[in-house]
């Protein structure tokens, strides 16, 4: 997004930060109460026909996504390049970009990397889950090892390792979904630690089970921000 063009009224907060490894992080935040019919034409990027009757709520998460992907790919390219939506739903990243959109309770980013650096990708924000709620989601979303793990710790700590465990596996399925092309769930990985995740079904021939990928993550804006980086493998050398 251009920086002469004015966020829409629904729109607010945007920034970008340069980020590690050669990347670049924007977010905002929305208020789909404020959103107008005028305000993808304003942001300068397309509605997908399909999105035009659904509620404003999520038309307002799409462009809100699209505005941060935007900013952060002209940050790292100095274009303005704008992914569109695929079939499937998920991104469809313009050359020479690759990224991860996140969206919810208010809060937008995208992460961007160039192609010839990264095959892709994963980034989710979470808001911490309450207590109660993340006791009940747990058994969804973690496994029975997983669910092992949470023994001893208090009410707060399980709730902040189910949180975590729920924003990496998002985060996962958004670097590996546009390389495989294959859905997985929440019982297809585990943690390993506060920084590995293991592969648990295969995917694809590149992505057996027990392949274990790094993450990072780190509390963000009442919650916290996860994100796997899959780079590009260099050819052997003879």
């Amino acid at each position: 997004m251009p920086e002469s063009t004015p966020l829409p009224r629904c729109l607010y907060d945007l920034n970008v930060d340069a980020w590690e490894d050669g990347l670049y992080l924007a977010r905002c935040r929305f208020d789909p109460a404020q959103m107008l019919d005028d305000a993808f034409s304003r942001a300068g990027v397309t509605e997908p026909e399909r999105l035009r009757r659904a509620v404003a709520k999520r038309r307002c998460e799409y462009l809100a996504g699209r505005v941060c992907a935007t900013a952060a790919g002209a940050a790292l390219t100095g274009d303005t390049l704008t992914p569109t939506l695929g079939d499937d739903r998920a991104p469809r990243w313009p050359a020479p970009l690759v990224g991860a959109i996140t969206h919810g309770n208010g809060r937008a980013a995208a992460l961007i990397g160039h192609r010839d650096r990264w095959q892709s990708l994963g980034l989710d924000h979470e808001a911490w889950l309450p207590p109660v709620r993340a006791a009940r989601l747990a058994g969804e979303i973690l496994t029975g090892e997983e669910l092992q793990a949470l023994d001893g710790l208090n009410d707060a700590r399980r709730a902040t390792r189910i949180t975590l465990t729920f924003s990496v596996k998002e985060s996962l399925f958004k670097a590996l979904y546009p390389l495989t092309g294959q859905r997985f769930y929440f019982q297809d990985a585990a943690l390993i630690d506060e920084y590995r995740i293991r592969l648990l079904t295969t995917l694809s021939p590149a992505w057996p089970a027990g392949a274990v990928l790094p993450f990072r993550w780190r509390e963000e804006g009442g919650g916290l921000l996860s994100w796997i980086q899959v780079p590009v493998r260099q050819p052997a050398r003879p």
